[in-house]
């Protein structure tokens, strides 16, 4: 534990790249946190264009800011190099299109009080003005499912995400760092939590460390984004092979329901509703984790076409994007 006497009582880690507007945002909520231990906040620019590099967002919270600037490397060794250079002794994991509610730190800071050396996951919903489609209406209902949970101190390692987590850096120190190995900017916070959770790490659930996730989805990117989930959770189930099940199932229930339905509507060219954004967010997923292209799930979703090929580079915007009954892999 880092007991010097530079330590302090939290690291807030947020790893950015280019979306300066929402890092803007994130920052200036955080800033209102009202939180009256110390702390201090890592934004690690990972290889972000030159006009995010050159002028950094302003500060005006109470704690002191670093800006790190690293050459592209994935949001694993970002954090990773967070916690070789942090000061606290609580690591808060934050995404940059956050919106904190004032008092964040301090509902981490009462959860890991009840059960020093252990992790915290925070609450999270989307902000209300992303909330303006049936498709968003749909993600609201679905993802970010805290309301599954029936034993707040005692959650899966499913829910313990990097968009709002707390993890003890005890771990960290012990060498439990993230796995730098994965393909995409998925799953390698799940597979975290889950080796954490294999040594005899706890997760606790604090309702009051509440974000707001400005994201915004239309059903193209998120099919997009989860063939780019389906290679990262191939490397995850290589390594963890007894979670198959658990993993793909849910997805394989989803398609079996939409059944054969679901190409027709494509080539007639209806419009979707639930069971067929599920069913096509599964085809990706699995077409993703196999490998193996789906063209006419490409016409079903136009002007992405190309980030719907599982060879290729997903483009989409990243995001938390739990399963409905398994939330793992972001």
């Amino acid at each position: 534990m880092n007991d010097g006497p530079d330590s302090v009582r939290f690291s807030v880690v947020i790893p950015v790249h280019d979306r300066r507007e929402r890092l803007e945002a994130c920052l200036a909520s955080l800033s209102r946190d009202g939180f009256d231990g110390t702390a201090e906040v890592l934004v690690l620019c990972d290889g972000g264009p030159a006009s995010m590099r050159e002028a950094q967002p302003a500060w005006t919270g109470p704690w002191p800011l670093r800006w790190i600037d690293l050459s592209r490397a994935g949001p694993a060794a970002v954090r990773n190099h967070a916690a070789r250079i942090a000061r606290g002794e609580i690591f808060l994991f934050l995404n940059d299109d956050v919106v904190c509610e004032p008092g964040l730190l301090a509902a981490h800071d009462a959860a890991h009080r009840r059960r020093p050396g252990h992790a915290v996951m925070g609450n999270t919903r989307w902000h209300p003005d992303v909330v303006t489609t049936d498709f968003m209406h749909w993600c609201a209902h679905h993802y970010h499912v805290h309301y599954l949970i029936d034993d707040p101190d005692n959650i899966t390692w499913e829910y313990l995400h990097t968009l709002n987590a707390s993890i003890d850096r005890c771990w960290f120190d012990q060498g439990h760092l993230y796995d730098e190995s994965f393909p995409d900017p998925a799953f390698e916070d799940t597979e975290h939590a889950y080796r954490l959770a294999q040594a005899g790490m706890r997760i606790a659930f604090a309702p009051g460390a509440l974000v707001h996730h400005h994201h915004y989805f239309e059903p193209a990117h998120y099919v997009a984004k989860s063939v780019m989930r389906g290679r990262s959770a191939r490397r995850f189930l290589e390594r963890w092979p007894e979670l198959t099940a658990r993993i793909l199932d849910e997805y394989r229930v989803a398609i079996s329901r939409a059944g054969r339905g679901l190409l027709g509507r494509t080539l007639l060219g209806l419009p979707d509703g639930p069971a067929q954004w599920y069913a096509r967010i599964g085809l990706a997923f699995l077409a993703g984790y196999e490998g193996r292209p789906l063209p006419w799930l490409a016409k079903a979703c136009r002007g992405t076409p190309e980030r719907l090929t599982p060879g290729a580079a997903a483009s989409a915007p990243a995001g938390t994007g739990p399963g409905p009954t398994a939330p793992a892999g972001r």
